[in-house]
C-alpha cells in the first residue's frame, strides 16, 4: 500500500522535479501493483486497504467508491509515464482510456488533458495515427471554441508540437506549420515563462525539422527575451 500522499499534485511535482530515474521508476512500479491489488482484491482487501468505508455496503456503493478511486490511481500514473525521464508516456495508453471510459460514464464535465496525453500515448503508432489526429484536432477545437481552462501551458505546448510532428511525418506539412507557429506565438507572447532548456525539452526532438527544430534560438523569441528583459530593467530603474 502507497502512502496516502502517493495520489497528490504534491508528491507528482516531486516526482518531476525531484526524483532520479530509479525513484521514479521504482514509484511507477508501487502504483502499477497497488492498481492491480485494489482492482482484483477481494470486498475485505478493499476495506482492510482502507478503500471501502464502513458506509459503502450495496454492491452499488463498493463499484463506484472502487472506480472513483482507481481513476485518481490511472491519472497519477499516466503523469508518471508523462513525466518520467526519460517520458514513458506511450505506455499511458490503457491507463488513459480507463480515465476517459470513467468520466464518460460518469457524465463528467470535459477535461481534454486525457485526451491529449492520450494522443501523444499513441500518435507513433502506425495504426492509431487516424486516431491521435482526430483526438488533438477535437481537443484543441474544443479549447479554442469554448471558455474552458487550459491544461497549461506545458501540457499544450507539448501536445502541440507532437501533434506537428505527426502531421509533418504523414506530410501535411502546413497543417504542421500551423501548430508550430500556434506554439512560436505563444513563446514569443510569453518570453520569461520557460527557460530555453524548459522549451526545448518540451516541445523539440532530434529528428525536427522547421520551427521547432531550433525554436530556443528563434529570432522573434530571442526578440522577445531581450524586449521583455529591457522592460524589467525599466521598471525597476
Amino acid at each position: 500500500m502507497p502512502p496516502k500522499h502517493f495520489l497528490t499534485s504534491n508528491f507528482r511535482v516531486a516526482f518531476e522535479e525531484y526524483f532520479d530515474s530509479e525513484q521514479q521508476r521504482n514509484a511507477v512500479n508501487t502504483l502499477q501493483s497497488h492498481i492491480a491489488e485494489v482492482r482484483d482484491g477481494s470486498e475485505a482487501q478493499r476495506r482492510e486497504l482502507g478503500i471501502l468505508k464502513a458506509k459503502d455496503t450495496t454492491a452499488a456503493q463498493m463499484e463506484e467508491r472502487v472506480a472513483a478511486y482507481l481513476d485518481k490511481c490511472y491519472w497519477q500514473l499516466a503523469q508518471f509515464y508523462r513525466y518520467s525521464v526519460p517520458c514513458r508516456i506511450s505506455e499511458a495508453e490503457t491507463c488513459l482510456r480507463e480515465v476517459l471510459r470513467y468520466a464518460q460514464a460518469k457524465g463528467a464535465k470535459r477535461d481534454v488533458a486525457p485526451e491529449l496525453f492520450l494522443a501523444v500515448a499513441i500518435h507513433n503508432v502506425p495504426e492509431k495515427e487516424e486516431e491521435a489526429l482526430a483526438t488533438f484536432s477535437s481537443a484543441f477545437a474544443y479549447l479554442d471554441e469554448n471558455d474552458v481552462p487550459a491544461p497549461g501551458p506545458r501540457s499544450e505546448l507539448w501536445a502541440r508540437a507532437c501533434w506537428a510532428r505527426l502531421l509533418r511525418r504523414l506530410e501535411r506539412v502546413r497543417e504542421a506549420e500551423a501548430q508550430e507557429q500556434a506554439i512560436l506565438d505563444w513563446v514569443v507572447s510569453h518570453p520569461l515563462v520557460l527557460s530555453a532548456a524548459k522549451l526545448r525539452g518540451l516541445v523539440s526532438d532530434e529528428a525536427d525539422t522547421g520551427v521547432l527544430s531550433n525554436i530556443a534560438e528563434h529570432p522573434e523569441f530571442l526578440a522577445a527575451i531581450a524586449n521583455a528583459r529591457n522592460k524589467t530593467l525599466v521598471s525597476m530603474s
